[in-house]
């Protein structure tokens, strides 16, 4: 499919307009040769209100009449769809939000028969994360103001699966997570390049906490590996790693953890193998759980470690080990690279 439509979620403070244009430039820079268009439903849906009553003010549009809100929506996705009709060629980036939690409850962002014209040319949903604390730190300079911690992970979590319900409701259209954190690159291959295998990278976090030789390690491993792989990065999410310096995310350490536990395990779904790798042999907990994830969903192992790992009757089996790193990269290229 030369074109199609791809469709971009993320709650407000993500920074999702800004991200799709670096996919754009990314996209750019590597020469693609069919168009790109970026379609932001809340800017066009301003235009549409700014236009039509003069003086609105689009700070506080969430608390128009829902009649008011779902004809913007309307006018804004038809004209997309125009848009995209008359550039049938060109892949169209469609930014959006599914939710809002202007007020202590969630109101709809899109409503979802909108989304019925677009069912035969939709190539993804895509759902952008932030981290917790700079979702909080962007938005309170808006008219959003200060933002609880707890707020903003329940928001965020109920964006994730809106994405994923509609795409569903799409005919089972797939739904990509991704932190922004994450270089725009990944994107332009997710979308462009079906050929590039998606990975996802498991590594020991806590247990080299403070071994800046062993993390750096594996950020260079990392960055190889995405010399030929879409590479899924759990440290490209720090939310947990700040329940230790932040007061207000102490406190909800437990849900924070269970919200990164199973967003890790999304990324492995979305993978099609995980690659492990130890720079030292030390115990993690976080790898255990997620081999034994990837074994019970059927995806191959690959782990790398400088000695024998060893392990109980209990432990999940690789599907391949290596010692050697040259020899670890060598296997990876081979069995994960691009297909023919």
């Amino acid at each position: 499919m030369p074109g199609g439509v791809a469709f971009v979620s993320g709650i407000s403070g993500t920074g999702t307009g800004e991200y799709l244009q670096r996919v754009v430039e990314e996209a750019r820079a590597v020469g693609h040769e069919h168009e790109v268009e970026v379609h932001d439903v809340g800017q066009i849906m301003r235009e549409h209100a700014e236009r039509d009553t003069p003086g609105v003010n689009w700070d506080l549009i969430l608390d128009a009449d829902e009649v008011q809100l779902r004809l913007l929506r309307s006018l804004a996705l038809q004209q997309v769809a125009s848009s995209v009709a008359a550039q049938p060629a060109a892949l169209h980036l469609i930014d959006m939000h599914l939710s809002f939690r202007w007020r202590a409850f969630l109101t709809k962002g899109i409503d979802v028969h909108a989304l019925e014209p677009f069912r035969p040319i939709v190539r993804c949903f895509v759902n952008l994360i932030q981290d917790l604390s700079q979702l909080q730190e962007r938005l309170k300079s808006t008219s959003w103001g200060e933002r609880g911690i707890l707020q903003l992970l329940v928001w965020r979590d109920e964006e994730l699966f809106l994405s994923t319900l509609y795409g569903d409701m799409l005919d089972r259209t797939s739904c990509v997570v991704l932190p922004v954190a994450e270089p725009p690159a990944m994107l332009e291959r997710i979308i462009w390049h079906p050929e590039v295998r998606r990975v996802y990278l498991s590594f020991p976090i806590t247990a080299i906490q403070d071994d800046h030789s062993a993390r750096e390690e594996i950020r260079q491993f990392r960055d190889r590996l995405r010399e030929f792989a879409v590479v899924f990065d759990p440290y490209a999410s720090k939310d947990y790693d700040e329940t230790y310096t932040r007061p207000e995310m102490l406190a909800l350490q437990k849900e924070i953890g269970d919200v990164a536990r199973v967003r890790d395990y999304r990324f492995i779904d979305q993978a099609e193998a995980v690659v492990v790798y130890y720079p030292k042999r030390v115990a993690s907990k976080g790898v255990d759980a997620e081999m034994a994830h990837a074994h019970k969903s059927g995806k191959p192992i690959y782990i790398y470690c400088p000695e024998d790992l060893g392990g109980g009757p209990f432990a999940v089996p690789p599907s391949h080990f290596r010692s050697d790193p040259g020899q670890y990269l060598t296997l990876l290229r081979e069995h994960l690279g691009r297909r023919s």
